[in-house]
């Protein structure tokens, strides 16, 4: 028997697409996979339709997320994971496709060196009805560090892209179940900052569909997606600060930048600021290196942000182009 792949689908109220998934699924060429979907609380016949495949195919494994979890995918992510049992693990999304032969050329690359902690490939969009697909051309051999790449949409993959070795995700913080936005980005960023070994290929091994909201978009509002954004900012931030990389100063700075500019969306649309980011936002501005003059101006442009919502001019003069700072 060879190793067994974990393939962990959160899912909600994806009754009447989720079965094509899982029939990319059985039609996989790699035989030795379990499927674990984790129900989010959906009020279609999902829990009929999953009893329909489990019935069929006993790889097929289903449960709903406790009530004592934080409602999201990530919490199912997570919980599929203490579910699961495989040597090898991947998260893939409830409405997008698997190629047949996705899990078969991935186990083969993290067989044949030992050393790998992930691999990664490439993915297309597709929309039902439509012969139109586009691949999304990630930069998978960046020039920069990893994590400044990473950060300025230079190199990137999707949830369902990478195949993990289980034991370098065992004992670390996964998805960041508070999250209700930016939580794959969280999460890869994390990853990538533990200086784990990696192939990036360019085969296109699944196929991410388009046309209707996600399992994100359907449970998160604009407020939500701001507030979820400036906490990956700020642990992101953090994480700079104590990892050795080409650009710490432009990545600090640029963080800085997207957390105020996070943090003056939150203002404008709740009318109130949220005090424990405030408190953290001054920590980072008083531990960058900047000239004193530069900590002034932005201690300003701050203050303006908290007290007014006049800030709007101050964080465009504050923009950081982190890609033009990085070729300067």
């Amino acid at each position: 028997m060879k190793a067994l792949v974990s393939v962990i689908i959160p899912t909600y109220n994806r009754a009447d697409l989720i079965g094509a998934t899982l029939d990319s699924m059985i039609a996989q060429t790699y035989p030795d996979w379990e499927c674990i979907v984790v129900d989010d609380g959906s009020t279609d016949n999902i829990e009929e339709t999953l009893s329909a495949y489990s019935n069929k195919d006993s790889r097929f494994y289903y449960y709903k997320r406790p009530d004592n979890r934080t409602k999201g995918a990530n919490a199912c992510r997570n919980y599929g994971f203490e579910k699961s049992k495989g040597t090898y693990i991947k998260w893939f999304d409830s409405d997008d496709i698997l190629y047949p032969d996705f899990l078969e050329k991935q186990v083969r690359l993290l067989e044949e060196d030992p050393e790998l902690d992930f691999c990664a490939c490439l993915a297309e969009d597709f929309t039902e009805g439509s012969p139109i697909k586009t691949v999304f051309r990630a930069n998978r051999t960046p020039k920069e560090d990893v994590l400044t790449a990473y950060l300025t949409k230079n190199h990137y993959f999707f949830t369902g892209s990478p195949l993990w070795r289980r034991t370098i995700l065992q004992g670390k913080a996964l998805f960041d179940e508070e999250l209700a936005n930016s939580h794959e980005t969280d999460f890869h960023f994390r990853m990538l900052a533990n200086h784990l070994k990696y192939i990036y290929k360019d085969d296109v091994l699944f196929g991410i569909r388009r046309g209707h909201q996600s399992i994100t978009q359907d449970k998160t509002n604009e407020l939500s997606s701001h507030i979820s954004r400036l906490t990956f900012f700020t642990k992101a931030f953090k994480i700079v600060a104590t990892t050795a990389t080409e650009n710490k100063n432009t990545l600090q700075q640029y963080l800085l930048y997207r957390q105020l500019s996070s943090f003056y969306q939150i203002k404008i649309n709740s009318g109130k600021t949220i005090k424990g980011y405030s408190r953290q936002i001054l920590k980072n501005i008083a531990s960058t290196s900047y000239p004193l003059k530069d900590k002034l101006r932005i201690y300003i442009g701050f203050i303006l942000i908290t007290i007014s919502n006049k800030g709007y001019n101050f964080l465009n003069s504050a923009k950081v182009d982190i890609n033009e700072a990085i070729e300067n």
